[in-house]
């Protein structure tokens, strides 16, 4: 353990020294590029962080990334594939000063480093349930939209103490107040009168290795049980000349839906939106309207202003399995119930009408949720990055 020390403290000395000229700050996300991490990203690109840091994006595979040339930008596995790739891994950690992570955790190596859990959500559901007893969340800084979350954030996220969370808003909120119409660009050569947004909450893995909520869905998603529900809705959004686009979490198992075919109602992929260089909360901001349940899009979505319905027919079996951190969730979360295939048709009527009854209760909560409603999330965590890293390495 002496020797282990020696080293330690030796390569610290090299590595952490303000004079060291191959400083680096690390960024991970998941998908790759995307979430929390990369408006903070271009933030800094934008302050020139660049020139002065050579920044290091943690991927699943870097091939993926041979074609992008920017200065000082590189990119690494975040599972080492070889012995090289350790070394190298472990050299890009050892001279980093900070590290930045939304899914995936970096652990850094030395006290001085700073690392930023980004977070990419805030609470409704319980993750206590799904997290080993030990885990242990070893960051010198968390992200939070409001001093009102944070007290659940605490109980939630093991290891960060309330002194530790920064209330900075989501960086990746704010694409919601891009003005630039990004479903022409998803659907080219489409003329919808409006667009609606379904995004359900995570509920089972493909592997089953997960389940979050044992309520018996033959197509795998909420409210539409069979074949004929799904022609019902899309009739009637033919009609509106609506377009739902159904937006799956990454690790949500989905295939019966996809053999439907359906006109107006579509499902949309990571990596579709990749393709086109577009972040999702770039699309999100161009919809209309919003579906959701018991996912945290809820509170990035109030800041739009507009309709929310929530499906929340699987509410008792989902409280027994997963749990909420609220014990009355209905308090803070705020939309037209969805139980039925006629409760979904309603909600699609409603949002075609421009008929919004709960608008007024959502906005009720706004300042309990956000105490930013801006564009600047982006530039308040890099404000503080690079504040942290002056005080540590001055």
């Amino acid at each position: 353990m002496g020797i282990k020390r020696l080293i330690k403290k030796a390569a610290e000395a090299v590595f952490q020294s303000k004079w060291y000229p191959n400083k680096k700050i690390l960024l991970e996300s998941v998908p790759d590029l995307s979430c929390q991490t990369y408006p903070v990203f271009q933030e800094m690109l934008k302050r020139g962080l660049n020139e002065k840091y050579k920044l290091i994006w943690l991927v699943t595979d870097k091939k993926d990334y041979k074609d992008v040339h920017i200065k000082n930008v590189r990119f690494m596995n975040y599972s080492p594939k070889s012995t090289f790739e350790k070394m190298q891994r472990l050299y890009t950690l050892c001279s980093s000063r900070a590290m930045l992570y939304a899914n995936r955790y970096i652990g850094k190596i030395f006290e001085k480093q700073q690392q930023v859990y980004l977070k990419h959500g805030t609470c409704i559901k319980s993750r206590l349930k799904h997290s080993a007893d030990d885990e242990k969340n070893e960051s010198d800084a968390c992200i939070s939209l409001s001093s009102f979350f944070t007290q659940y954030d605490v109980l939630e996220l093991g290891g960060i103490s309330q002194e530790k969370f920064i209330i900075t808003g989501f960086p990746r909120n704010d694409y919601l107040f891009d003005n630039k119409n990004y479903i022409s660009e998803v659907y080219p050569n489409s003329h919808y009168r409006k667009v609606i947004l379904w995004m359900p909450t995570f509920r089972k893995t493909d592997n089953g290795n997960r389940v979050d909520s044992f309520f018996d869905y033959p197509l795998e998603i909420p409210c539409l049980y069979n074949e004929n529900d799904c022609v019902k809705v899309n009739d009637v959004l033919q009609k509106e000349n609506i377009l739902l686009v159904l937006k799956p979490h990454p690790g949500q198992k989905l295939t019966a839906i996809k053999d439907l075919h359906l006109s107006n109602f579509v499902t949309l992929y990571n990596d579709e939106l990749s393709k086109k260089n577009i972040q999702l909360y770039q699309f999100v901001g161009s919809t209309d309207a919003l579906i959701t349940d018991y996912s945290s899009i809820y509170y990035d979505y109030l800041l739009t202003g507009k309709n929310i319905g929530l499906t929340v027919d699987d509410y008792e079996e989902y409280a027994k399995t997963t749990g909420f951190v609220f014990d009355d969730v209905f308090e803070y979360i705020i939309g037209e119930h969805i139980l039925t295939c006629d409760d979904f048709i309603k909600f699609i009527e409603n949002v075609s009408q421009e008929n919004d009854e709960m608008r007024e209760k959502r906005t009720e909560k706004m300042d309990l949720f956000h105490k930013y409603r801006d564009n600047h999330s982006s530039q308040r965590v890099c404000d503080y990055i690079v504040k942290q890293i002056n005080q540590r390495y001055s």
